[in-house]
């Protein structure tokens, strides 16, 4: 081989040898590779450090084998701990005594209902003259304390004994107070209830107010009259339901003494059980402190301080017999008491003045026999009780998931189930849903089908702005102008026969579902308008081809070739809705409870709590390790596995509806 040729030879491979960087000779390509492998692992790892935060701070404990060794143990995890929160529940009592606590929520829930009834019929006679009563006294009180200071001043003055206070200076504070007293009654707007020379009565008697004046003024008095003369016209009036009503509320009194006599017993060995549990917990520490104590000496008091610690086991058999002997007298007073209810039922009338107190009522009637089955069943099941069966760690987990209750710092048991707080979250979620897919969907079929440029380029940047708009900014509006909307606009007369109208309270699910619409709609319309981009455009060339007009195409070709992008956006929007945490957190309403689903669509307009919102309002509060703080970390897992979820579902719909490739 020549000179020439071998030169040749080397200046190819110098010409085919990939660039070095920065001068070094580091392959260029193998070093971008890295990079972005580097930032996969990177993405991998944290995932996995989160999974692996909430698994140890929730369900799991890491333990130390050999001292040193970390592993995974359910002992000590949430499961563990609320099994044994459980148990000394059962064993102290806790669950036999709310047996009987049921029947008696479920009896004040049905007299809140009867006596909201009784107001709404009561409030067509005598709430004008309520309203102007408590009008007056209003006033009265903001002029009071606008002049508190000028007031207060004079009655020292006047208590003042030894020595008195000269009379000269006494007509000096009665002066400032009257000045004061005109200068806040000035500033004040009298409500209209009240005609023009009421309202000139009403300020005379203001500005005389003195702190000394023991009685009303006399038109204030007058007023005090009337209210409670139209108060008792208004009780002769409906005297049908008013006795009803208060039969049915004093029937539980028997029932509610010896729930609450039970209650007290079944305390005292609950507190009993707490003390010796942390005794325990006590005693260990020091036995591991002095197992890994670095002198004898440090050991020896560790051991020590261990054996003077009292863990007196709780004797909950000899505990548990003054609770169950209570079970007869309580089946004696269950037939008093299911007979005056049901004579109260009977009584109440079947007419009612109010559209409010016909609603109240007839979910009264449909509820009443459902809280007799319950009362009726009650015994048996007392019977059949137990306090020594043990509870399994699978009860543990069913009552977390399927539990009805999310009861914390109480001072009678703490209950964790997560269901009202799904269920919040579901019916929320899908309110927001049915919003912003008819609105999201059809913005994007519009800029990418029918839309002139110049719209595009109007339409397009203002969807996606809404992006920008904190969400905190959001729930305020949520709470000063969309939530006072709702409420008004139910109380319009001729809206009363949607369902839910008139509504009780201004945050509710309906309302976060609005806002959280809002706030899914620019990630919805972008993907979904991004699936209709990538249709090919052969597909509508061939529409028109056949003779096919523009709305043909785009809804008989366009849009099922791109309905995979769409369900996927669909599905990606589910998942930042279920996210969301400040707007649920200040809109929905906060009130942890399984919705009343009776109401039909009428139950988004009740108030509910979520499982991003419970997180968010009790996280910050709780004790670190404590079987709160356990369960939110639950709730957590619980959030993370639904986002995998919508995440994994989003994708198989992708590929189960996507085109085929040509």
């Amino acid at each position: 081989m020549s000179t020439e040729d071998s030169v040749h030879r080397e200046t190819e491979k110098d010409l085919l040898k990939p660039p070095g960087f920065l001068g070094l000779r580091i392959d260029r390509q193998k070093l971008i590779k890295g990079f972005f492998t580097t930032c996969a692992m990177v993405t991998i790892v944290t995932l996995v450090l989160i999974m692996w935060s909430l698994v140890s701070e929730g369900p799991l404990r890491v333990g130390k084998a050999f001292g040193f060794l970390p592993y995974p143990t359910l002992k000590g995890g949430f499961l563990d701990t609320y099994r044994h929160e459980l148990s000394v529940y059962r064993k102290a009592g806790l669950e036999f005594a709310d047996y009987i606590q049921k029947p008696v929520t479920e009896h004040e829930e049905l007299l809140s209902r009867l006596k909201r009834a009784l107001n709404a019929e009561l409030n067509t006679v005598s709430k004008i003259s309520r309203d102007r009563r408590d009008a007056a006294l209003l006033v009265k009180t903001h002029v009071e304390e606008k002049a508190a200071l000028q007031r207060e001043a004079l009655e020292e003055a006047l208590e003042k004994k030894e020595p008195p206070t000269a009379p000269e200076k006494i007509a000096e504070l009665r002066k400032s107070v009257t000045e004061a007293t005109h200068i806040a009654v000035a500033s004040e707007v009298i409500s209209d209830v009240f005609n023009r020379d009421e309202k000139e009565k009403l300020i005379a008697e203001l500005n005389s107010l003195q702190p000394d004046q023991e009685d009303l003024p006399p038109f204030m008095q007058t007023l005090m009259a009337e209210s409670a003369a139209k108060d008792a016209e208004a009780k002769k009036q409906f005297a049908a339901l008013v006795t009803s009503v208060e039969e049915f509320e004093v029937a539980i009194d028997p029932v509610l003494e010896l729930h609450n006599s039970m209650k007290e017993l079944v305390l005292v060995t609950k507190d009993k059980a707490v003390q010796q549990h942390m005794a325990e917990d006590a005693r260990a520490q020091l036995l591991e402190a002095a197992a890994t104590a670095k002198t004898p000496e440090q050991k020896a008091a560790f051991e020590k301080d261990a054996a003077e610690t009292e863990t007196a086991e709780v004797d909950f058999k000899a505990a548990i017999e003054p609770v169950l002997a209570k079970l007869p007298d309580f089946e004696k007073l269950l037939p008093p008491y299911l007979e005056a209810v049901k004579k109260a039922a009977a009584s109440l009338p079947e007419n009612h003045g109010t559209r409010e107190a016909r609603d109240l009522v007839g979910h009264f009637n449909r509820d009443f026999p459902r809280h007799v089955k319950t009362v009726e069943a009650t015994v048996p099941r007392m019977q059949e009780w137990r306090w020594d069966k043990p509870v399994p760690m699978t009860q543990a987990l069913t009552s977390f998931l399927f539990g009805g209750d999310w009861i914390t710092n109480s001072s009678w048991q703490d209950f964790y189930g997560v269901l009202p707080l799904l269920t919040g979250s579901l019916v929320i979620a899908l309110t927001a849903l049915v919003i912003a897919l008819p609105f999201s969907v059809g913005a994007a079929i519009y800029v990418n089908q029918f839309a002139t440029l110049r719209e595009q380029e109007l339409v397009k940047p203002l969807i996606e702005f809404i992006q920008a708009i904190p969400s905190v900014v959001l729930g305020f509006i949520g709470i000063s102008v969309l939530g006072d909307l709702i409420k008004s606009t139910s109380d319009i007369p001729w809206l009363s026969w949607i369902p839910g109208f008139p509504v009780q309270e201004r945050l509710n699910m309906f309302n976060a579902g609005v806002l959280l619409a809002l706030m899914a709609i620019p990630t919805m319309f972008s993907l979904a308008e991004d699936a209709i981009n990538n249709v090919p455009r052969a597909f509508s060339e061939a529409s028109e081809a056949l003779g096919a007009t523009k709305l043909q195409t785009v809804f008989r070709v366009i849009v099922p070739a791109s309905v995979s992008g769409i369900l996927a956006a669909m599905l990606l929007g589910l998942g930042r809705i279920i996210g969301e945490t400040m707007v649920v957190l200040l809109v929905a309403g906060n009130r942890i409870a399984i919705p009343d689903f009776s109401d039909g669509i009428g139950t988004v307009f009740q108030p509910a709590h979520t499982l991003t919102g419970i997180i968010a309002q009790e996280l910050g509060e709780v004790s670190r390790g404590s079987s709160h703080w356990q369960a939110l970390f639950m709730v957590g897992i619980l959030l993370f596995i639904i986002s995998l979820f919508i995440n994994w579902a989003s994708r198989l719909v992708v590929k189960k509806f996507q085109l085929p490739k040509i």
